[in-house]
């Protein structure tokens, strides 16, 4: 048995399916059934609903569960509560836990979530437990967050001036989950996910529009800006700056996630997908007539 948890997010959903077609049994943690049993991703995997802020109400989760992949709550304090979900599979006799972290994880980094991560990792390591590092870059599907913009205004905003990403698609990093939870060698090792090539803002956008047929601008925004929109948008203030901090004051601003990694491709034998993939991909997403 194999526990997700943040199974309705990116990369958890990727890794559920990537998992379900390995012929995997694979459960599935979150807070919101509903919303679960309505993603095809999803679709054969056993439900259980629990929040991880309330750490006794997950316990039950991992019953029976050899390998865990673990996706941190976003929400405060969700240090601890990564921190407690460690415990809790370890206390379960869990043998194998794979965590989404990032790159650019570092005790020093000006960024909570970065800073987080890099605890994360110490946590795992000090588990006992076989542990393998997944660090992601930023994700492709990181755009989707900007789907309205790109539908009504046919722009998207951010506050990283010209910085290059090597981004990565959240498809690539859960089928190199399922490649690391059921195949051997993985243990103990960092890997470091990437997409094909570092790309800035404006190249990215002037390719969408490529795929969408118009002209898509990125509109570059001071931070106090990006954090005034992210809440007018309906972000909490906490997550709003911390989004604006990650990337408009330090890591990410600074090209920190510009270099490339060959991990994806030697993990799954296939070269990353890169934008245009994904711009192709998620063509819909973007055009005038799809709802919000």
């Amino acid at each position: 048995m194999i526990l997700v948890t943040g199974a309705t997010g990116p990369t958890g959903s990727a890794a559920t399916r990537a998992l379900l077609d390995r012929g995997e049994h694979v459960r599935v943690l979150t807070r919101d059934r509903e919303k679960a049993e309505a993603m095809p991703e999803l679709a054969g995997a056993e439900i259980v609903v629990g929040d991880c802020s309330e750490i006794g109400s997950v316990d039950g989760a991992f019953a029976g569960v050899e390998k865990v992949y673990l996706v941190p709550p976003l929400a405060p304090g969700w240090n601890a509560m990564q921190a407690a979900m460690i415990d809790a599979a370890r206390r379960a006799g869990v043998r194998q836990i794979v965590r989404i972290s990032a790159i650019g994880a570092a005790a020093d980094a000006p960024s909570m979530s970065l800073s987080y991560h890099w605890q994360g990792e110490r946590d795992m390591e000090a588990s006992g437990m076989a542990y393998t590092h997944v660090r992601g870059n930023s994700f492709f599907q990181n755009t989707l967050f900007e789907a309205e913009a790109i539908r009504s205004e046919s722009c998207f905003y951010d506050c990283v001036g010209d910085a290059r990403f090597a981004k990565v698609d959240s498809r690539d990093i859960g089928e190199v989950v399922a490649v690391v939870l059921t195949e051997q060698g993985h243990e103990g090792e960092t890997y470091e996910l990437t997409g094909p090539e570092a790309l800035t803002y404006a190249e990215m956008a002037a390719r969408l529009g490529a795929a969408l047929g118009r002209e898509i601008r990125y509109v570059d925004l001071s931070v106090e800006e990006r954090t005034a929109q992210l809440a007018a948008l309906g972000l909490p203030g906490w997550l709003a700056d911390e989004f604006s901090a990650i990337y408009g004051r330090g890591f990410y601003r600074a090209s920190g996630g510009s270099y490339t990694t060959g991990d994806v491709e030697r993990l799954l034998g296939r070269p990353p997908r890169d934008w245009d993939d994904f711009a192709r991909d998620y063509a819909g997403a973007f055009a005038p007539q799809a709802s919000a």
